[in-house]
């Protein structure tokens, strides 16, 4: 099928965001780019009748009830089919497992997805015949020793307790190896418990088979019921509404263009609203009380209005990015026939994310204000605060004030080239819709009217894009200047108003900070710029090399294929392999760190020889049967076993098999889960849905008096009803299934036993009921198995849900320490130039650049696994104090702002600016010729550097200046290293529960600035370095020998590294040039614009790690053995004096 997006429908709704989103949900038509504005306006639509409202607010759309009607089928052909007397001759008694089967199929997936689970549900159902027959026929042989010789055979069913106990040791094996498989490999979920319900069918009732020919007779017809009932998933997952994982991936990136217009169309709205409105002023005011709830609503200001509605959005695109993450592997495995090829889709996804970072990084100046508010104490009403602060902070407001409305015209030309950019490259790639060309009133389209203009998807539309990136780069220096001007007017007036902060430093940090937002926005608006020539300049590229004319057969690879097995077979490692390699063509060795090697063991060192390595083979056999998912089917196993126990005893085997109790088991194999939470939820659903299952079985079978067709249509419509709600609410989907299951058991059965006759029923051994004493025997049946489950998930300890949270919190925090580790190598090897090209294979810059977006992956898969610990917690007990959810909370926030932040350093160091043609000529006048070739448009743009590589016209304009950057930012180390220690103690501290440090070393926003600003300061006042190191903090007890006031101990040479940064700023103090490094008249330099996205990045994380800090010792609490008498200001020498006033003098004290 050829991957058309906007025309097909497709079920998934990871792709139910339209493709032509307008940019903006309240702009008229007439400023969407996709449409022509030469026509009259149609008159107001009519008000959609009450159907239509319903029918929009429940979300039916054609691809909801496309996927309703696919995953309705394969179940209900099942049962029709066995109304026919030759399969229902067949099957006899185990008919009904065909559409049960279908059912756990889940044939509305995508067709990667779906083969994918039809592969491993294949493998498992086969693999189970095998062991079920060897069970089987081992339990004969054991009947057979057992029995004396010349005993007669009986037409009754005689017990055996040798082959009862023989099944019983295969199905505890069976369901322990089932259940660590599953939970070890969660791909294997669904297959498991398709291969649960085989062992569990075949063990239960291999107590009543005498001989080898019975057991071979059995199971082979129950494996061929089971595989009929994959059989019917797979055609109607083929042949009815066919939706490819393509086809998905292509809808998300339709959805995905459209949340970006309208993201940088609230962008522009809310930077219209800061030309004039107080960007600090104090959002909101509620008042929680039940009988003021109009007056307790929150008061937003127009600026709080735009900026809610960005930040909603924003939040959207990233939730939209994490799925695309996941759904693209699937839809490069697939075959398909289409247009483009795996490597076209990758590509595309890469450009999609360089586009959709920087975007999302502009968002970003929300959380400047707020935080330049919270630090100068700005985040209160007026009435509340001195009128100096007052007054400072409306020069501030003021400066803002008239760099928005500088802003606004070079924004203007931005956002429009990006929201066409966007526009034309999916139409081109077939992402979006090509637009009709509407008429005017008489019919005809007028040309003359319309003249030369290009419109989105037409040739020659990537120069019109190229143009509007190049005049929004021609404003560059207005912006700034407009800065320049205002802060002079704002010095001005400090210095009249004899402000205290007029003849320090404290003005210049200030003003360096404003430079430092200024250079950020503009960096990410030519980021996201440039990132839409891209795009743009691929989609056009593919449309030129004939790509896009014409559909062919894309097959995935066979090294493609192989990936995906060993992906879904092995449990893969998140640390790379340790692979020294020659750098380059040079004769230096590279010996990479321990981050690159997998964790090591405390208690072990490395094997060395054969008898070693033979013991840790042994040692990784013990702790496998140690791990949580040994013990998970351990658990799994006591539970099935406590109810199939029934099946091995003489007393109750008989009862076991009339009352139908394997359906209890097959149930703890459905409803069994790790955690207490989920399994508390679970229970309740499953219980409920049960009930549910009950009474629409009733109304089934009753609303048209057990008649055949009727009751089959009737079960096809609550079928069709049931999948809206599994579509809608995931969250219930194991819930939707046993109402589903439990229906065709239920109605399932009525109609095989009115099918092949009551007798022919019985002659399993399960006694015949009518449907209104089955419909309760099946609910006590799943209400015991669920109940087993649960009582087995929390005994004898449970797992709980709020453990796992914390562990996934925890290693959320040490995979965002091992990211920030990467991006300070990568800016280190990129500022000294010995990292190689990342695009070289076994390069130090391709090593961590591999590297950081396997760590961005790991990171992109555990907070979805967060958000679902952190809403099944709800349900677990609370026995003794409170869960404190809000700590939990503010962690997960700040843990994901801060992973946010470091993805926009990556981005902006592996994708430097480029730099325009008139910047290498310098000469505006006269630009390169333009031919209307791409490729001489391609030149004049000047091609994005390589990831990790400056460009040489960069590195030739100064690099005395990018020299002399490198020597400043090498100064960093401290703050850097810094930064990674404490977000790896928060994360071993939230992981083992041991208690924080008494005193933090939190890095202080913008230090490095601060410095270098106190270097120029004593330069110009004539100081010498020692007088300017004392100046920075050095220690008096530090002596004369020059080490500082610490050590920074590096773990892995065994040196001192503040030794050596200090050192280095010793030789910046006396270096003239170095401290006034940062001038203004300095930010045309390249680097500079980096720089300064670097500096206000490492701020915002340093806010959030504060908070962090302040967060998990709250949880763990802190190593504190301060005390104070009473409720004076006598305390012991480790709290300090502002401890004391921190606190009041009760309680412990706050650590700053």
């Amino acid at each position: 099928m050829a991957d058309k997006a906007p025309d097909s429908p497709g079920p998934d709704q990871d792709a139910k965001t339209t493709a032509a989103q307008p940019p903006n949900d309240h702009q008229n038509a007439k400023d969407d780019p996709t449409e022509d504005h030469d026509y009259v306006p149609a008159p107001a639509p009519k008000k959609p009748s009450m159907l239509a409202r319903v029918v929009t607010k429940l979300g039916l759309d054609v691809p909801t009830v496309a996927a309703m009607f696919k995953a309705s089928l394969p179940s209900i052909i099942g049962i029709a089919m066995y109304q026919a007397p030759l399969v229902s001759g067949y099957f006899t008694t185990l008919g009904y497992l065909a559409p049960i089967t279908s059912v756990l199929a889940l044939a509305m997936l995508p067709r990667s997805k779906f083969l994918m689970n039809m592969l491993l549900s294949l493998l498992c159902l086969c693999f189970g015949a095998a062991i079920s027959m060897l069970a089987l026929w081992s339990a004969i042989q054991a009947r057979i020793h057992t029995t004396p010789a010349g005993t007669e055979p009986t037409t009754h069913h005689v017990y055996n307790s040798s082959q009862s106990a023989v099944l019983g040791i295969w199905l505890f094996a069976n369901i322990y190896f089932g259940n660590v498989v599953r939970a070890k490999l969660p791909s294997f979920n669904l297959p498991i418990i398709i291969y649960s319900i085989f062992v569990n069918v075949a063990s239960t009732y291999g107590t009543f088979l005498t001989t080898t020919a019975q057991a071979e007779a059995f199971v082979e017809k129950l494996l061929v019921v089971m595989l009929v009932g994959l059989a019917l998933a797979l055609a109607v997952n083929i042949l009815v509404f066919p939706v490819s994982s393509r086809l998905v991936v292509f809808k998300e990136l339709a959805g995905g263009i459209g949340l970006l217009r309208k993201t940088v169309s609230l962008q522009k709205a809310y930077l219209i609203r800061l030309e004039s409105d107080d960007m600090f002023a104090v959002v909101t005011r509620t008042n929680t009380s039940p009988g003021l709830q109009r007056e307790g609503e929150p008061r937003l200001t127009k600026e709080a209005k735009a900026a809610k509605a960005l930040a909603e959005t924003s939040g959207k695109m990233r939730e939209l990015a994490g799925k695309l993450h996941a759904d693209i592997t699937f839809a490069k495995r697939e075959v398909a026939w289409g247009k483009l090829g795996a490597k076209d889709l990758s590509h595309a996804f890469t450009l999609f994310r360089n586009v959709y970072i920087p975007i999302m990084g502009m968002t970003t100046i929300i959380d400047i204000f707020k935080r330049v508010s919270e630090r100068r104490g700005w985040d209160f009403d007026e009435e509340e605060v001195p009128e100096d602060v007052t007054a400072e902070k409306l020069r501030e407001k003021r400066v803002w004030n008239e760099v928005m409305k500088q802003v606004h015209e070079p924004f203007e030309i931005l956002s429009e080239a990006i929201d066409q950019g966007l526009v034309h490259a999916g139409i081109c790639l077939e992402i979006l819709p090509r637009p009709k060309k509407l008429p005017n009133a008489t019919g005809d389209v007028d040309v003359e009217a319309r003249g030369e203009e290009v419109k989105p998807g037409e040739p020659g539309f990537a120069r019109l894009v190229d143009e509007r990136v190049k005049a929004f780069y021609s404003k560059k220096g207005e912006l700034l200047r407009t800065w320049v001007k205002e802060r002079e007017l704002a010095a001005e007036e400090e210095k009249l108003a004899g402000t205290r902060c007029s003849c320090s430093t404290e003005r210049r940090e200030r003003e360096q900070s404003q430079l430092y937002v200024v250079l950020y926005m503009e960096n990410l608006m030519h980021a996201s710029g440039q990132a839409v020539q891209d795009l743009v300049a691929f989609a056009d590229k593919r449309v030129e090399d004939g790509t896009m004319s014409k559909n062919r057969l894309i097959v995935p690879t066979l090294h493609r294929l192989r990936k995906w097995l060993w992906g879904t077979l092995a449990n893969e490692d998140s640390s790379a392999e340790q692979a020294p390699d020659l750098m380059e063509a040079g004769t230096n060795i590279v010996y990479f760190g321990d981050g690159y090697n997998q964790k090591k063991d405390p208690e072990h060192l490395a094997p060395e020889t054969a008898w070693q390595r033979l013991g840790e083979r042994l040692r990784h056999t013990s702790a496998f049967l140690g791990s949580e998912e040994s013990a998970f089917g351990f658990r799994a196993a006591c539970a099935t076993m406590s109810i199939g126990i029934l099946a091995y005893l003489e007393k109750t085997q008989v009862f076991f098999q009339e009352q139908r109790l394997v359906w209890a088991m097959i149930m703890v194999a459905i409803g069994m889960t790790m955690t207490s939470g989920q399994s508390f939820f679970g229970f309740v659903c499953r219980v409920g849905g049960t009930v549910l299952a009950m009474c629409t079985s009733y109304i089934i079978w009753y609303i048209v008096n057990g008649k055949k067709a009727g009751v089959i249509v009737f079960l096809w419509f609550f079928t069709f009803i049931n999948y809206y709600f599994l579509l809608k609410f995931p969250r219930f989907v194991p819930a939707i299934i046993i109402v589903i299951v439990t229906q065709f058991l239920i109605v399932g059965y009525e109609l095989q036993v009115d099918t092949i006759g009551e007798a022919l029923a019985e002659r399993t051994g399960q006694q015949y009921y009518a449907i209104y004493l089955l419909a309760p025997y099946r609910l006590a049946c799943v209400a015991g198995g669920s109940f087993v489950a649960f009582v087995w998930t929390i005994f004898p300890t449970p797992l709980t849900d709020r453990t796992w949270l914390r562990r996934d919190m925890s290693a959320t925090l040490y995979l965002v320490a091992n990211y920030f580790g990467v991006i300070n190598s990568t800016l280190q090897a990129t500022l000294s130039g010995v990292g190689g090209d990342a695009n070289t294979p076994h390069t130090p810059a391709n090593q961590l650049y591999h590297v950081g977006r396997k760590i961005f992956g790991k990171v992109m898969m555990l907070i979805p696994s967060m958000a679902q610990h952190a809403e099944w917690q709800r349900w677990e007990p609370t026995i003794g104090g409170k869960f404190p959810r809000e700590a939990y909370d503010d962690i997960f926030v700040r843990s994901t702002r801060i992973m946010g932040y470091l993805t926009l350093i990556s981005y902006t160091l592996m994708h430097p600016p480029r730099i325009q043609s008139d910047d290498l000529t310098g000469d505006e006048t006269h630009p390169l010729p333009d031919d209307g070739n791409e490729q001489t448009r391609s030149r004049q743009r000047t091609t994005r550097s390589t990831p990790g590589t400056r460009t040489a016209s960069v590195e030739r304009s100064d690099r005395e200046w990018l020299n002399a950057l490198a020597e400043v930012i090498a100064t960093l180390k401290p703050t850097n290293h810094t930064i990674l220690s404490t977000l790896t103690l928060l994360s071993n501290a939230l992981l083992s529960g041991q208690s924080l440090p008494p005193f933090m070393p939190l890095p202080r926003p913008y230090e490095m600035t601060r410095r270098l600003i106190a270097l120029d300061h004593h330069r110009q006042h004539g100081l010498d370095a020692e007088h300017t190191h004392e100046h920075e903090g050095g220690s008096e007890d530090s002596g004369g020998d020059n080490e500082g006031p610490f050590k920074l101990y590096n773990a892995r040479t065994g040196h001192d590294d503040y030794k050596d940064t200090r050192q280095t700023m010793l030789g910046l103090a006396g270096h003239g040039g170095r401290g006034n490094i940062l001038d203004p008249k300095n930010m045309e330099q390249p680097g500079y614009a980096e720089f300064a996205v670097l500096q206000v990045c490492t701020t915002l994380v340093c806010d959030d790690l504060e908070g962090l800090v302040k967060a998990v010792s709250g949880l763990v609490g802190v190593v504190d053995f301060s005390f104070r008498i009473g409720g004076g200001d006598s305390s012991s020498s480790l709290s300090s004096a502002d401890e004391r006033s921190t606190t009041g003098g009760t309680g412990k004290g706050k650590v700053d």
